[in-house]
C-alpha cells in the first residue's frame, strides 16, 4: 500500500490544518465516542496485529475501495449494507489493512454526517466551485489524516511505555 502524497499529521496543530478545524475542535473530534469508538475497532484488529508498522492505504485506494463495495451486487441488491460488506471483508482479510481503514472511514463519515458530527465536517472553501465527487474526495481525505494522526498518536504513547 501507499502512503499520502502529503505527509501525515503529527501534531494536534498538523491535524487543525489537516481537517481545517480550530484547536478545540480538532481535539473535540479526536475525544469523541464515534471517532474513539470506531479507531479502537480499528485498533484491535490492525495494531494488535504485525500490521502496525505497515504503511496506511492512501485516501484514494480507500475511496476506489468503497465505490467498489458501493457498486457492488450485494449492496446494490440490498442484500447488505456497504458497512456490512466492508465488515465481512474485514473478517475474512484480518491482515489487510484496506478494509479496515476503509472501515474506519466509513464509520467516522456517518459520524461526520449525523447531528452531533456536522460541527466538525468543515465544507471545502466556499469560494471554490466543486463536484460532489470532490466534495467526497476532500471528506476522505481529511478523514484518512485523522486515521493517519490516530496510528501515529497510539505508536508515539506505545513507544513511550
Amino acid at each position: 500500500m501507499s502512503s499520502s502524497t502529503r505527509t501525515s499529521p503529527k501534531t494536534i496543530r498538523e491535524l487543525q490544518g489537516a481537517l481545517r478545524l480550530g484547536k478545540a475542535d480538532a481535539e473535540a473530534l479526536v475525544k469523541s465516542e464515534a471517532v474513539r469508538e470506531a479507531f479502537r475497532q480499528y485498533m484491535n484488529r490492525c495494531l494488535s496485529s504485525g500490521s502496525a508498522t505497515k504503511k496506511l492505504p492512501d485516501w484514494k485506494e480507500v475511496d476506489d475501495y468503497l465505490h467498489d463495495k458501493r457498486i457492488s451486487t450485494r449492496v446494490r441488491r440490498g442484500v447488505k449494507s456497504v458497512e456490512a460488506a466492508v465488515a465481512d471483508d474485514c473478517f475474512e482479510q484480518p491482515y489487510e489493512l484496506l478494509p479496515h481503514a476503509s472501515l474506519f472511514a466509513l464509520r467516522v463519515m456517518k459520524f461526520l454526517k449525523s447531528s452531533k458530527g456536522k460541527a466538525y465536517d468543515v465544507d471545502p472553501d466556499e469560494s471554490a466551485v466543486m463536484r460532489w465527487q470532490e466534495v467526497e474526495f476532500d471528506l476522505c481525505v481529511r478523514v484518512m489524516n485523522l486515521l493517519a494522526f490516530l496510528v501515529n498518536w497510539n505508536r508515539q504513547m506505545r513507544s513511550w511505555v
